[in-house]
Order: structure tokens, then C-alpha cells, then sequence
């Protein structure tokens, strides 16, 4: 299999033709989802010398048509740079889009994003890319290992998988939330200049503002009691499916009550409600994790409360799936054909690493009473979610022979 777009099946050879270019890049283009199907949010970063920024989008690919976007930018004094931020609005579905930026005084090639259609939505779902993760190698080898698996994962996912809308990514994307050169090689995969990415706060990136520079979210300004210093929760509605990314980190109640909350009352008529953040509460090893336990006590209460449909996480570096659990118990919901039908609780689906940057063991004497299915053979996985209709579906694949290991749907 050679990856298209630079990522070639040996390691060696890629490093080899990418990682001298990759090493002297300062960052690259998001994108993240807007608040709506209509609406794509940019953010960048620029030396503390180059303050102007500009976005120009258009349906031309000479972008002779090109309108100029606001562009809102500000001090990011932790890393000593500008961050730039901007809305593309009153977007057409089906409709493909080609834009360009400047920074550091130099305009950008020119890239493109194609809107979904208003049928069917099918976002890529992975975890814990965590770039510098790996312990095994002087620190240039742990980043090369990390960030070699992380665009052959997207390379792959991207590529089996034509028509995805966006990326859900549940937390750390880095290993250390102050490094500017692990967040550059983890933005560096060129398909995130094409697809927007809705990514969680991780446990390795809360402490610090760097995540809040690097991501333009939705929907982020929700009053809470409590919040890290990343930033705070968000979410927005994809065609009919309300997305509600929570930082598991925060261990307030009241905090993740007003953001979903928030963002129910905003989009009532959602049909899908799904839920993406760091820590799982019903992993496979969930029972003996501290840190489950607390997210079973400050955050699932609200998803029986306003009716979660789904749940996606990671931080355990391996794959499981819960039953249907309401109120910390499975209920008696019974899955037929790989399909539960109108289910009465919450299905929470916890993701292997999506690099290979580190993998952890399923004590299998220890799995939770709440956990259906655990998978780990210390190959990088990702997931697709689909949704039409009556349907959501969830199939995740090995990236080794590219084969799927589980999939489960959820029909109302």
C-alpha cells in the first residue's frame, strides 16, 4: 500500500523525503466545524513579529471570486505568537471551496474543503495520535515514530473512506501541551488542510492555553462554574446530529450539566445527540480506574438527563464497547445483527491509539460488568461514523491489513 500523499509504507524512506521540511515548519491552517453545516472556523498561528493575517475563500480555485474573511487575531503569550482566527459563513451544501491565508507576511498555496450533503453525515473518529508519546528512541525518534503512524492513519482512514465531513479526535493530540513542535507535526497531515477537525482537551493537554490557540471551536463561550486553562467545552449540529464536546478533565458537575445544557436548548430538534471527550466511564478496565469512576459521577448523570445517544473517548489506548448503560447499569436492551433499536441509554465507545504512540493491556479478569467487547493488538486503529436516517453506525479497523475488528449500530 503507498500512501498518496507523502506517508510511504517504510518509515525510513519517509523520514528520509519529509521530516528535514517537517521540522522547519511553524504550524499549519485548522479548521474546525462552525457552529452549522453553513459555517467553517479557521485558526493559524504567526511570529510575534508578523501581527496581519488575511483569509481569503472562494468557489474558484484561482480564487478570482474570493471574498475576504474577518480575520479576529490575538497575543498568545504563552508561546510568544498571534493566533488568527476566522468564520467562513452562508456555506452551500455540496459545494467545494478553495482558500488560501497569510502568515509571516507570505501567502499559503491554496487548498479546498468540500461541504457534506444535508443526507447522510460520515465523520472519522480517532484518539490519541499524542505526538512525542512514544518512549523508545532518542526525542527526534519518538517524534518521528509518532508522527510517521499519524499520517499513515489518516492517510489510510482518509483514502478507504471517500466523503468524510470532519474528524472528531478525542484528546491528546500532543504529549505535552506547551510544545509548539509536537502540535506543528500533528497539524502537518495534509488532510487536515481539507477536513475540519473537532478535537477534546486530553489529560496531557488541559494545563496549559496552547489548545485554545490552536483550536477555533464553536460554541466555546458557554458561562460554566469551572473550567481548565485549555479552555472550555463546545458544540455544534452537523445535518441532524448534535455534537457536544465536553474536557473531561474538569471534574465540576455543574460545568458539563450547562454545557450540554447549552447546547440542547440551542439545537432542540437535533435527532442524534453525541457526546465526544477524553476520559471513558465504561472502558473495558473502567471499574478498577479512578478516573472513570469520577466521570460516572460528574458527567453520565446529565447524559441520562438529556438523552445521549452516544458516547466517544479515549486516553485508555485500547478499544472497547460498552453495553447500553442508563443510571450506571446496563440496560436490558439487546443488540441484534450488530443493531440496538431505540435503545434507552447512552452506547460508549472508547478508541485504541490512533498513531501506535503508545498502547496500554486489558486486564481481561478485571472487565467491567458494563463493558460488551475489548479489542487490543497493539495496531493503530480508527473509526468511521455514519449517519443516515433511522441509522447510526460505528466500524473500526485495524490499519495494519486495514480490516474492521468491530461495528455497531443504533436504529430510531
Amino acid at each position: 500500500f503507498t500512501f498518496t500523499s507523502g506517508a510511504l509504507e517504510n518509515q525510513q524512506e519517509w523520514i528520509d523525503n519529509n521530516w528535514s521540511e517537517l521540522l522547519e515548519s511553524k504550524g499549519s491552517l485548522l479548521m474546525t466545524p462552525g457552529e452549522d453545516n453553513t459555517k467553517m472556523n479557521f485558526s493559524w498561528q504567526s511570529s510575534f513579529r508578523s501581527a496581519k493575517a488575511k483569509l481569503l475563500v472562494g468557489e474558484n480555485s484561482s480564487l478570482t471570486d474570493a471574498d475576504s474573511v474577518d480575520v479576529k487575531s490575538f497575543f498568545n503569550i504563552f508561546c510568544f505568537e498571534y493566533t488568527h482566527e476566522a468564520t467562513a459563513s452562508e456555506l452551500e451544501a455540496n459545494t467545494t471551496y478553495y482558500y488560501k491565508y497569510y502568515s509571516d507576511k507570505t501567502w499559503s498555496d491554496v487548498y479546498s474543503f468540500t461541504t457534506g450533503s444535508e443526507d447522510s453525515t460520515k465523520v472519522l473518529f480517532v484518539s490519541d495520535c499524542q505526538i512525542g508519546r512514544y518512549r523508545t528512541g532518542t526525542d527526534e525518534e519518538i517524534l518521528q515514530h509518532d508522527t510517521y503512524g499519524w499520517y499513515k492513519t489518516m492517510e489510510l482512514a482518509t483514502e478507504s473512506n471517500p466523503g468524510l465531513n470532519f474528524v472528531i479526535s478525542t484528546g491528546d493530540q500532543v504529549e505535552d501541551s506547551y510544545s509548539e513542535k509536537q502540535y506543528s507535526l500533528m497539524e502537518s497531515v495534509p488532510q487536515l488542510r481539507n477536513l475540519p477537525i473537532a478535537a477534546a482537551v486530553g489529560n496531557h493537554e488541559f494545563y496549559t492555553t496552547n489548545y485554545s490557540s490552536h483550536y477555533n471551536n464553536p460554541n466555546r463561550k458557554t458561562e460554566v462554574p469551572f473550567k481548565d486553562p485549555a479552555g472550555n467545552g463546545y458544540y455544534f449540529l452537523y445535518n441532524d446530529i448534535l455534537f457536544i464536546i465536553l474536557d473531561s478533565n474538569v471534574v465540576v458537575p455543574q460545568t458539563h450539566r450547562a454545557i450540554i445544557k447549552a447546547a440542547c436548548e440551542a439545537y432542540p430538534n437535533a435527532k442524534w445527540k453525541v457526546v465526544s471527550m477524553h476520559h471513558s466511564p465504561y472502558d473495558a478496565n473502567a471499574a478498577k480506574y479512578f478516573l472513570s469512576k469520577i466521570t460516572r459521577v460528574t458527567i453520565t448523570p446529565f447524559f441520562d438527563e438529556f438523552g445521549i445517544d452516544l458516547c466517544l473517548s479515549g486516553h485508555d489506548h485500547y478499544y472497547s464497547r460498552s453495553y447500553i448503560v442508563k443510571n450506571n447499569k446496563v440496560t436490558d436492551d439487546v443488540i441484534s445483527g450488530d443493531t440496538y433499536k431505540n435503545p434507552k441509554g447512552t452506547l460508549y465507545i472508547s478508541a485504541n491509539s490512533s498513531s501506535g504512540s503508545n498502547y496500554n493491556g486489558i486486564d481481561e479478569e478485571n472487565v467491567g460488568p458494563e463493558c460488551d467487547f475489548w479489542y487490543q493488538t497493539r495496531i493503530p486503529c480508527y473509526s468511521v461514523l455514519s449517519v443516515s436516517g433511522d441509522r447510526l453506525t460505528v466500524s473500526t479497523f485495524e490499519t495494519e491489513e486495514n480490516s474492521m475488528i468491530d461495528t455497531v449500530s443504533i436504529v430510531k
